[in-house]
């Protein structure tokens, strides 16, 4: 019987890119070999002053008690992480996660002697935490050299990583996937008032205040779905701007209401200003949902998901004119429209769960 251990930040049911990611790997590794043993250690996405043990989708979680500086879990108190470690014939670090890789660190000697894989989730070199990288890259690099395999969820995640590059002969590329909604689509004709729709945390790097600017003289409607300690802000500046009845922002949103929200939508947008989008998962349920996706042009896998001029558009980030112009381009050519939508269709399939759950096995099975 198989032991794997998944490290990651936050797991079930806290709800991001990564974690839902993590999500449908771990469901999928039980649903292909339910003898298989497997334990996520994260930080609780909670406040909470204790360490949880749980079970999640038939696995056993551990949730290390932290506080909070930003969206960033800090815990130096992982106790039993080396008897896990030590128990595991495979483990499998989502970076990144700067605390646990030094917990990681100490424990070497155990990852030296273990299957060690390392999930390469985002480049911080391109993010706000880069001024971090003078003390966290020696670090990293360390735990590179013990991996047995660096997997990047993108062809530009190594491309613009130079910590990558020595080790290239480690690298191997799995895409992310998305939890499937099991619902007939079929590709969209525009009709009416353009529907725009955006859900994600509500965060800075996100770049909702430049759609929220980009659409002040179109006629469109929008739905912002997400939490995040931006809301405030955004919900200023959409009243500053008189656009209260055209944008609506809908927090605290179930499974159900989000599958409407998407079914309900023409477009897509997720406007990104930085790498601290480094895949966006959110793309793929859109591109499952037959919506074209506006995305940005950033170093990381946002533009490999949605692709420029075949599943919409891809524009500067932080570029207002040239989002309004692509939102008003799709406005324009119902007949491009419904190509994108097609099109949409066709991308969303090349990242189902099995792909992705088949190709990890393969990798722990080494």
């Amino acid at each position: 019987m198989m032991k794997i251990v998944q490290t990651i930040k936050y797991f079930e049911p806290s709800k991001g890119g990564m974690e839902s990611v993590a999500k449908n790997l771990v469901a999928g590794i039980k649903k292909n070999n339910p003898n298989f043993d497997v334990t996520v250690v994260c930080n609780n996405h909670e406040k909470n002053d204790k360490t949880i043990v749980e079970n999640v989708l038939g696995v056993d979680v551990v949730r290390f008690k932290s506080f909070f500086y930003k969206s960033q879990p800090i815990s130096f108190l992982f106790k039993g992480l080396k008897r896990i470690l030590g128990e595991a014939d495979v483990v499998n670090h989502h970076y990144p996660f700067p605390t646990m890789e030094l917990a990681l660190l100490k424990n070497i000697k155990i990852l030296e002697k273990k299957n060690f894989i390392i999930t390469w989730h985002a480049n911080i070199q391109n993010s706000r935490w880069s001024w971090i990288e003078n003390f966290y890259n020696p670090m990293i690099k360390r735990l590179l050299e013990a991996a047995s395999t660096i997997i990047v969820t993108s062809p530009q995640l190594f491309e613009y990583s130079q910590i990558l590059k020595p080790y290239q002969d480690k690298v191997e590329v799995i895409p992310l996937s998305f939890e499937p909604h099991n619902e007939i689509v079929s590709p969209k004709i525009l009709t009416g008032k353009l529907k725009i729709l955006f859900v994600g945390k509500l965060r800075e790097y996100k770049g909702l205040k430049f759609l929220i600017e980009a659409v002040k003289n179109l006629d469109v409607s929008i739905d912002i779905v997400g939490n995040g300690e931006q809301e405030g802000e955004l919900r200023t500046m959409i009243n500053f701007t008189n656009q209260q009845e055209k944008i609506k922002l809908h927090t605290d949103v179930n499974d159900v209401e989000l599958k409407n929200y998407y079914k309900n939508a023409d477009v897509f947008v997720l406007p990104s200003i930085n790498e601290a989008e480094a895949f966006g998962v959110v793309q793929l349920e859109a591109l499952s949902y037959a919506l074209p996706v506006i995305n940005t042009n950033l170093k990381s896998g946002v533009p490999f998901v949605s692709l420029d001029n075949v599943t919409g558009f891809t524009v500067a980030p932080s570029n207002t004119i040239e989002l309004e112009k692509a939102i008003e381009k799709l406005i324009l050519n119902p007949t491009l429209y419904a190509s994108f939508s097609k099109n949409a269709l066709d991308r969303a399939i090349e990242f189902s769960n099995e792909k992705m759950v088949e190709k990890y096995l393969n990798v722990y099975a080494n």
